[in-house]
């Protein structure tokens, strides 16, 4: 499965693709020379040793998404007469981001977007929108989609050296995808030290990261950055290698039907793999905007008497804000 783990983050991501400095930069800018580029749509961190620029936003998944992309008269100037910008798709921009940075973005299909093809800076203004539709309820999970946008021409003006082309890598996120804070309780039956971080005061967050229709991965990012399952063991912080919990959910209940390993059922690694404790309470709330999970992590090589059960958990997740 390529996810964002593999290739730099999963949900909705931008890039920005830039060549060397090629405009006219200059400290005083009534004397610069305006270009034509693509505003930059936010925060963003450069790859080391990278001319391309990330950025990143996710979307919801549904039928059909506004995304309006700014084109920018940059400069001390307005636009002195209407300006025609011409919009193409830039296809080897994706085999030159692989390539320097070792990732397997894929050219999205047509059929799950769509792009004028011209829009137009008004005389006296100095920016206009593109009106991009994303069709996310059609994506396929699997795929790390790329729209790489690029000014093709322009009716008057100079074309930016930097900011010509934009790499779009589009991905979705249904709707228990998030930022949640944990609190509960987590017993482990071979080493009753290790509890969770909660129970010593300590704020444990999960990111629930969409990789499917109805399938979130829990990501710690404040400990480790990855999929994993931190936990405290009585002197320090830790985590369970090759254990991180896949949450699949049923829409239309908001029920939780099932929890696996996201590294396997079981992993190769340990034996570990997870499984919903079907007595506990195991429901999204949307009106509170918080999981109730019960979930165990089986483990034959550390406990050989079935079920096996090595650690359970019974927790609440509550939404605190979107990734």
């Amino acid at each position: 499965m390529k996810n964002s783990f593999k290739i730099a983050g999963l949900a909705l991501l931008t890039f920005a693709f830039t060549s060397c400095l090629k405009d006219d930069i200059t400290l005083d800018p009534d004397k610069s020379t305006n270009v034509i580029e693509f505003k930059n749509p936010g925060s963003f961190l450069s790859p080391s040793g990278s001319k391309y620029s990330m950025y990143t936003k996710a979307f919801d998944l549904a039928p059909e998404n506004d995304y309006p992309i700014t084109v920018s008269y940059s400069g001390a100037d307005v636009a002195p007469e209407d300006i025609t910008v011409t919009l193409g798709i830039d296809t080897p921009a994706i085999a030159q981001y692989n390539e320097e940075q070792e990732t397997e973005y894929e050219l999205i299909p047509t059929t799950l977007y769509t792009l004028p093809a011209t829009v137009v800076i008004p005389k006296g203004q100095r920016t206009a929108v593109v009106a991009l539709k994303i069709k996310s309820a059609n994506f396929d999970f699997s795929k790390a989609y790329v729209l790489p946008i690029q000014i093709k021409s322009v009716s008057s003006g100079i074309i930016s050296g930097n900011f010509g082309t934009i790499l779009l890598n589009l991905n979705a996120k249904n709707k228990y995808d998030g930022v949640y804070t944990v609190t509960g309780k987590m017993t482990d039956f071979v080493n009753p030290a290790f509890v969770g971080l909660y129970s010593t005061g300590r704020v444990l967050e999960y990111t629930l990261e969409t990789i499917s229709a109805t399938q979130c991965v829990v990501v710690d990012y404040e400990y480790y950055g990855s999929p994993i399952t931190p936990f405290w063991t009585g002197t320090g912080v830790s985590g369970f290698g090759s254990f991180a919990p896949v949450v699949e959910f049923d829409p239309a209940t908001d029920k939780i039907v099932a929890v696996t390993n996201y590294f396997g059922q079981p992993a190769p690694a340990n034996t570990r793999s997870a499984k919903l404790n079907p007595a506990g309470v195991n429901l999204y709330n949307p009106t509170a905007k918080t999981i109730s999970i019960s979930y165990w992590m089986i483990q034959p090589s550390a406990v050989a008497a079935p079920p096996s059960i090595r650690t359970a958990w019974e927790e609440v997740w509550k939404f605190e804000h979107s990734r």
